[in-house]
């Protein structure tokens, strides 16, 4: 009997660990495919859909949008990481304009409007929830 409960915790804790945001890759994300330019911080994992991001920003629809997950402490020093990702973005060249923020179920949603040096409209969308962080990137088709 005890082994059961052994076990049903360990497919409970599995489960509960596999809901995350978004899924990520194994491969974590050196630079952006959108724009190599920008080296994306240390425990970067690039999403296997943008879908999720997709769904809590409905106004990115008419961008081609890449979607990464920061996994470990990266994703428990939330602040710290989105200022090194908007570093990373400013480095190669894109601005930022003007952001948004907003709760919404527990989730912390900020979009970011950022013009590359060409004056190109480009979003960079933050979702924090607890210990997770998603964020996706996307340049305007």
């Amino acid at each position: 009997m005890g082994k059961l409960k052994v076990l049903l915790l360990f497919l409970a804790l599995g489960v509960g660990l596999a809901q995350t945001l978004v899924e990520v890759t194994a491969v974590a994300a050196l630079s952006a495919g959108l724009d190599p330019a920008v080296r994306l911080p240390a425990g970067s994992y690039k999403a296997r859909s943008p879908e999720p991001l997709l769904a809590r920003f409905p106004e990115a629809k008419g961008y081609a949008l890449e979607a990464f997950a920061a996994k470990g402490v990266a994703a428990r020093l939330h602040a710290a990481f989105v200022q090194q990702v908007l570093t990373a973005f400013a480095a190669a060249g894109y601005l930022l304009e003007s952001q948004e923020e907003r709760v919404v179920d527990g989730e912390v949603r900020t979009k970011y409007v950022l013009k590359d040096s060409l004056g190109r409209p480009a979003l960079l969308l933050v979702v924090r929830k607890g210990d997770e962080l998603v964020y996706g990137f996307g340049k305007r088709k």
